[in-house]
């Protein structure tokens, strides 16, 4: 991932002027501001929720005991050689994927993000300039709280669903933990709930969206076949034909071939329906792709309607490799280890006893990036050097009794 603006314009004008000039002077020992707190929550995003004005203001409090906590870190609690900044937002919510709760039904969730700005100075239009209190580039680091959708780890799902509208996905892999935070794909999680954040797709549950998708295609190709059939017919009917006529002899009067292209049309006229003809007759392409699409439709019922009632809802995985859509598609007991096990969101893990402000689990977004060999190898003030002294220094027991209240 790449560098993060925290105000887009103003660093393009920064980087396009400092490089003109060739004038950027960094000042890796100077102290930098903590740039004003601000909070985003638009309307949409509230009303996707069903957020009160009173919820969206005891969740912005939340998130600035957060930031409280964050600004302790000795490694940002007095800026050296940067200029730091931390801002929160409301994340909108959905529309719900079948099974998932309504916006109304879930906490609110968002992020507090981090910035490091290193401080710099540089020449514009002749005038010394910095961006100490805003504007800039660097790689941001955000916590984000109450979210457990796949979007969180940038997961993916098996090609047979299509564009059907399901929340499962592939259960995310662990990885190396950071300063004791265990490791999701790409994300760092810290939670005290012990349930899980996501549970297995069971089998039956797992075919359906191939099933809906396979329908979907039937039904689309065998609507299109039949309209196409029909317009075909009316198309060779006498009044068309003398319609089409007429449209060339009007077309051909004023031309001084006019012969020549009355018989070019008719030439046309005949390849096309000659064409569409072959293409449309029984047995022809279009039909066999009706029929190749009815043939998908049955043998995923087929499986679905041949399992037993233990493995419908036996844990599920997907194996893309299998040559059979049973065999891709199978219970995780017994499966080869390259089946990848499928999941979905425990909308289970929230506790509802608690306020709809309150965090219950927090994920760090964007570190990763910054456990590069590239990104190791930097020593400048800001960016991927602050953010990981940050999560070195940060009191992640504080962060963990700040959960759950």
């Amino acid at each position: 991932m790449g560098l993060r603006s925290r105000t887009g314009i103003l660093a393009i004008c920064v980087l396009a002027s400092a490089i003109a000039s060739a004038q950027v002077r960094y000042r890796p020992t100077e102290p930098g501001p903590w740039r004003p707190w601000t909070f985003t929550a638009i309307p949409s995003a509230r009303q996707s929720r069903s957020a009160t004005n009173a919820e969206v203001r005891a969740y912005q409090a939340r998130l600035q005991e957060l930031a409280a906590i964050v600004k302790r870190a000795s490694a940002v609690a007095q800026p050296l050689g940067f200029a730091a900044e931390l801002w929160g937002n409301l994340d909108g919510y959905g529309p719900p994927a079948p099974g998932q709760p309504p916006g109304k039904a879930v906490p609110l969730a968002g992020s507090l993000s981090f910035g490091a700005f290193p401080l710099i100075e540089f020449m514009r239009n002749g005038r010394l300039m910095n961006e100490d209190m805003k504007g800039g580039e660097t790689q941001l680091l955000q916590f984000t709280v109450n979210r457990i959708d796949m979007g969180m780890y940038g997961a993916s799902k098996p090609m047979e669903w299509g564009q059907q509208d399901v929340e499962g996905f592939f259960e995310p892999k662990s990885g190396e933990p950071a300063s004791g935070l265990p490791r999701v794909d790409d994300v760092f999680v810290v939670k005290k709930n012990p349930k899980p954040l996501w549970v297995p797709v069971p089998l039956a549950e797992a075919l359906k969206p191939v099933i809906d998708e396979r329908r979907a295609a039937f039904v689309n190709r065998r609507d299109v076949y039949a309209k196409q059939v029909a317009e075909f017919k009316e198309w060779q009917t006498p009044a068309k034909r003398a319609e089409r006529r007429a449209d060339w002899e009007h077309a051909a009067a004023p031309l001084p071939n006019g012969r020549e292209f009355l018989t070019n049309a008719e030439k046309s006229d005949a390849e096309i329906e000659a064409m569409n003809r072959e293409r449309l007759a029984p047995g022809g392409p279009e039909e066999r792709g009706v029929k190749e699409a009815e043939r998908e439709l049955l043998e995923a019922t087929g499986v679905l309607d041949a399992l037993t009632p233990e493995r419908r809802s036996a844990p599920s995985c997907y194996q893309s490799n299998a040559a059979s859509l049973k065999d891709r598609f199978r219970p995780v007991a017994g499966a080869p280890a390259e089946c990848r096990v499928l999941v979905t969101p425990n909308w289970g893990y929230f506790d509802p006893a608690l306020p709809r402000s309150a965090p219950q689990v927090v994920m760090v977004v964007g570190y990763t990036r910054c456990l590069t060999k590239e990104s190791l190898g930097e020593t400048s003030r800001g960016g991927c050097v602050i953010n990981r002294a940050l999560i070195a220094s940060l009191d992640w027991e504080a962060v963990r009794a700040w959960l759950d209240r």
